[in-house]
């Protein structure tokens, strides 16, 4: 908790106490400890455990619900008049940039990430 505190974070708070780990055997209690820590700016935001979600896995999910203010959203929107000369100039080029990036290439995270980032790129070069 001191390391949270030294970071601005406090633990959410569960809105109904459920188990969050299930095992198939009798012996074994099903618990586990499971802490969410938010920014104190959300301090206010609770979590749930969701059980019914949880197959085939043997823990249930931790779901928060997150509000997000709308002057911390930034939306651009791009129109283009449908079958004009704009639109398939657009797709053209849509089309020509996916096909110089490598879909092939997913091994990792971070392969991911960077083919993710291409993507936007695309889109927000073109």
């Amino acid at each position: 908790m001191d390391l949270a505190d030294f970071f601005g974070l406090v633990c959410s708070l569960l809105v109904l106490l459920v188990p969050t780990y299930y095992l198939d055997s009798e012996s074994h209690a099903n618990s586990v400890i499971d802490l969410i820590f938010l920014d104190m700016n959300a301090a206010q935001v609770s979590h749930c455990i969701e059980p019914d979600l949880r197959q085939p896995l043997d823990y249930a999910l931790l779901l928060v619900d997150l509000s997000i203010a709308p002057e911390n959203t930034y939306i651009c929107k791009k129109v283009l008049k449908h079958d004009s000369k704009e639109e398939n100039a657009f797709f053209s080029s849509v089309i020509a940039s996916f096909g110089r990036l490598n879909f092939l290439e997913l091994g990792s995270t971070a392969d991911l990430n960077s083919l993710s980032s291409s993507i936007a790129k695309v889109f927000a070069d073109t």
